[in-house]
């Protein structure tokens, strides 16, 4: 029999109690000049992954920011994620006198490669390859979508289109192609070097800007090697190819921005819907972004269509919700995070998403730690027990016990500090570093006793254990265990 006083009391004092626990559904906050000198107040308001982009500042910002979100984190004892956005072959225009132009319907412009200043009568784009892919009629978006024309001719050298939606363009804003397949390099040159800058600095998630095919996720594993991927769909091609990419990748973010330009903005919230599904079916985890609480930049509180954004997120199942300019330069930071971490718990809270259908058994993955997540979230429910408790080597099973979306929180233990920084991202999760004992029976009394001390759980308790036999090894999960804590450890 274990003794019960093994937990020294400076190992106790070590061990701080937890703050009230924030929501389930996890928040993806973007730092930059706004937030990276109060991550500490955001992690406290209810952010879980620390999101930093390529796409702005420098190395030196990026590796500022790493070491400040890794620094907060440790001060907190909290396991904080790590996602950083390569930027991908982002198409722009190039430039125009005054820095704008405005564009009135039935214009007729030429369209060519260049850069610089571009003439009057012509749009001048900073990439090339869409000469072989365009034809007459398609559309060519410019300005992330609020200016759209018609393709008339394509010649050697240029195109011609005729706008059939004014607006103004200005310098440097995106274009698209929805009708047309652009060939395009996907790592770049440059997300190449953003790449071996992450891997050194230890990055746990790399978000893939503009994926298309499985194979780029492919070469960006290859070039990051030990952090997960995250397909950002954002591009019609990927949702073509939505099967092959989840097979490939270990979670998607739902793009809404590029994704809203090239698809038709009335079918957006049922492709939201449709990718958290298909992406649950398939056994990986989900981030919905872009502009959830688009207001909190320069307002203190968020519009109500906002907030039901939020909230049909977190309905739909989404694993994770993403503040971008929010955080990264809005005026309210770490009101954005709170708020969004109270929507998410109201929602949480709801009778609506307690009984929401659970996914089902997934029979290509039929084997020993799927059957044990299914049975251990059941058991959870059956006897309304509040807490399911993992011991991970690779995060694994924790992911298929959050696939199923528990109503119990799932404490997630792993000796491996990666390991706990990639499980971050799972709704219903709570990843904790916990140091491998000799035995499962030791392995789950320290736990027991680390429950009581974190304020977790009370002598008395029952708490669902899974784990493995035997202790320490990867794809071992075979064992169940509802115990009382307090109660004598036995296995056989």
């Amino acid at each position: 029999m274990l003794q019960q006083n093994r937990m020294s009391s400076p190992q106790r004092a070590g061990m701080p109690r937890m703050p009230a626990a924030h929501a389930h559904t996890k928040i993806v906050a973007t730092i930059g000049p706004a937030s990276e000198d109060r991550i500490g107040e955001l992690i406290d308001a209810g952010m879980s992954v620390a999101r930093i982009n390529f796409s702005h500042g420098s190395e030196e910002d990026f590796l500022r920011r790493v070491q400040k979100i890794r620094r907060e984190a440790d001060n907190r004892m909290r396991a904080i994620g790590i996602l950083a956005d390569i930027q991908g072959p982002k198409m722009r225009m190039s430039r125009f006198e005054g820095g704008k132009r405005e564009l009135e319907r039935g214009m007729r412009l030429t369209l060519r490669e260049a850069k610089g200043t571009a003439p009057a009568g012509e749009v001048w784009f900073e990439f090339g390859g869409f000469l072989e892919a365009v034809r007459p009629g398609h559309r060519v978006l410019l300005a992330d979508g609020k200016v759209e024309l018609s393709v008339l001719t394509v010649g050697a050298d240029s195109l011609q289109g005729e706008v059939t939606q004014d607006g103004v363009i200005k310098d440097r804003q995106g274009v698209h192609f929805p009708d047309s397949r652009i060939s395009y390099e996907l790592p770049t040159a440059e997300d190449r070097r953003n790449l071996q800058l992450a891997t050194q600095a230890g990055i746990d998630m790399i978000g893939i800007s503009f994926v298309a095919k499985p194979e780029e996720i492919d070469v960006v594993r290859a070039l990051a090697p030990g952090a997960l991927m995250v397909a950002k769909i954002e591009r019609m091609a990927a949702l073509e190819n939505l099967d092959a990419i989840l097979a490939r990748t270990d979670g998607i973010m739902v793009a809404r921005g590029d994704l809203g330009v090239e698809a038709e903005l009335e079918q957006l919230p049922l492709i939201q819907k449709s990718l958290i599904q298909a992406a649950m079916r398939a056994g990986r985890f989900t981030i919905t972004a872009t502009e959830m609480l688009e207001s909190m930049i320069n307002s203190s509180r968020p519009t109500r269509a906002e907030v039901t954004d939020v909230a049909n997120a977190v309905l739909d199942g989404t694993d994770a919700v993403m503040l971008s300019a929010e955080t990264a330069v809005g005026e309210h930071p770490v009101e954005a995070v709170a708020t969004m971490s109270r929507i998410a718990s109201a929602v949480e809270q709801s009778q609506r998403y307690q009984t929401l259908p659970a996914p089902a058994f997934r029979q290509s993955e039929a084997n020993f730690a799927n059957a044990v997540a299914l049975a251990a979230v059941q058991a959870a429910t059956a006897l309304n027990i509040s807490k399911i408790v993992c011991f991970t080597e690779t995060g694994n099973t924790v992911r298929l016990l959050s696939r199923y979306r528990p109503n119990a929180e799932v404490l997630a233990l792993s000796p491996h500090p990666q390991t706990v920084n990639h499980m971050t991202v799972l709704a219903h999760v709570r990843p904790m570093l916990f140091r491998r004992e000799r035995s499962l029976e030791d392995m789950l009394y320290m736990a027991s006793e680390m429950l009581v001390v974190r304020g977790f759980a009370q002598y008395g308790d029952p708490i669902v254990f899974v784990a493995g036999v035997p202790a320490g090894q990867k794809s071992s999960t075979n064992v169940m265990k509802i115990h009382r804590i307090g109660e004598e450890v036995k296995m056989h």
